[in-house]
């Protein structure tokens, strides 16, 4: 069933300005590509809020199904850039959803008709 996964995070106050900003640059060069390039991943997007480029951040990735973010976690092109993508978050203040799109297939796996 398709499923969205956002994860809600802020980067340390610790970083700089200049880290922030390259962080970002590789985010949207090197790391949401190769995301872009599992199966079953629909589309990845960084989006900011309030907080500008440093806090109130959304990852958004719209997914086949959920079991495509086990296989993302194991994908043997991303797993050496996880460590440089959480590095630079904030885990107090980090939060994640996932949410199932009402399709007629969830109801008829649910029972409904």
């Amino acid at each position: 069933m398709p499923t969205v996964y956002v994860r809600q995070v802020s980067l340390k106050e610790s970083l700089s300005d200049a880290t922030v900003g390259e962080y970002w640059q590789w985010i949207l060069s090197e790391v949401i590509p190769t995301m872009q390039k599992i199966p079953g991943i629909r589309s990845v997007r960084a989006f900011s809020g309030a907080g500008g480029l440093r806090a109130d951040l959304r990852f958004v990735i719209d997914m086949d199904d959920g079991g495509v973010y086990e296989r993302m976690l194991a994908d043997q092109q991303l797993r050496p850039l996880l460590a440089r993508i959480y590095s630079a978050w904030d885990m107090n203040t980090a939060r994640q959803t996932f949410v199932r799109e009402i399709t007629p297939d969830l109801l008829r796996a649910l029972g409904g008709t």
